[in-house]
């Protein structure tokens, strides 16, 4: 397919998204070497916890492939599998948790099977400044500290890390004692963001996320111990309707190349 099919394909659903089938442009990066030659291009759609994960992967991928470029767009994992059923002209999908690729691929949608890329972990995250050191030392007592006004996570019904967290509220009996401080984020970045701004108070987030540059330079996370919330095993399978299935598959398979697996690992995303 031509890049200008696949732009024109972009274009058509991003006029959608003012009909509100379509709200993902805040987010939406064309990452890594910009290709001479625009001979491909691929559609990545990504979990927000990739956001500063992929563009390094992206990067290194152009380099030894300057004839593809690789545009992605970040957001909740929930959204993206609604998109994908109503036709968006994604060649992949990289899910925050194996239900939402799982779904897609046992309804048609994917060209084989979905594949397990990272594993996640949960944290709360928080301004240096927030807190003092010994009231950082566990993450319950953490959430009941007076000073704890809101408490920002991503939308459960649509992103897994937010599922996580509120499922790690539940199993630590604090979900109905805290549920009216929280504030939801569409996804996990826009949950950071809240934090960030100082909206909240804390935020539970990826720990790839509190690992990126601005995360570590401005606060400080706990983890949240893995026995209070189901593993995030994340998953990602080809789009059946992709425009070019080599090249798709050429992007997965860099995925699991030894520079890949090392970004991964250095953003929490692999043990």
């Amino acid at each position: 397919m031509s890049y200008l099919k696949v732009t024109m394909r972009l274009i058509y659903f991003t006029v959608l998204s003012f009909l509100g089938l379509f709200l993902v442009s805040p987010l939406r990066s064309e990452e890594g070497v910009k290709p001479a030659n625009r001979s491909a291009v691929i559609t990545v759609a990504a979990a927000a916890d990739l956001r500063f994960v992929l563009p390094k992967i992206v990067e290194i991928f152009q380099q030894k492939n300057p004839d593809i470029r690789v545009e992605i767009i970040y957001g909740a994992s929930g959204k993206f599998y609604e998109q994908v059923i109503r036709g968006a002209p994604f060649d992949l999908f990289f899910s925050a948790d194996r239900e939402y690729p799982s779904l897609l691929a046992s309804k048609g949608y994917s060209v084989g099977e979905p594949f397990e890329y990272a594993e996640g972990k949960l944290v709360v995250w928080m301004h240096k400044d927030q807190f003092k050191k010994e009231e950082q030392a566990n993450w319950k007592d953490l959430l009941l500290n007076r000073k704890v006004l809101k408490i920002a996570i991503a939308n459960p019904e649509r992103a897994p890390y937010g599922k996580a967290a509120k499922a790690a509220l539940i199993k630590a009996g604090l979900w109905d004692r805290l549920k009216e401080k929280m504030v939801m984020g569409e996804n996990v970045i826009q949950a950071f963001q809240f934090a960030e701004a100082k909206n909240a108070q804390i935020a539970f987030v990826p720990l790839s996320l509190a690992l990126s540059p601005k995360a570590k330079t401005e606060g400080v996370f706990v983890e949240v111990p893995h026995q209070f919330y189901p593993r995030i095993l994340q998953y990602g399978l080809i789009i059946k309707r992709t425009a070019d299935f080599s090249i798709a598959e050429r992007f997965k398979d860099f995925l699991f190349a030894e520079n890949s697996r090392r970004i991964l690992k250095e953003y929490g995303l692999l043990p």
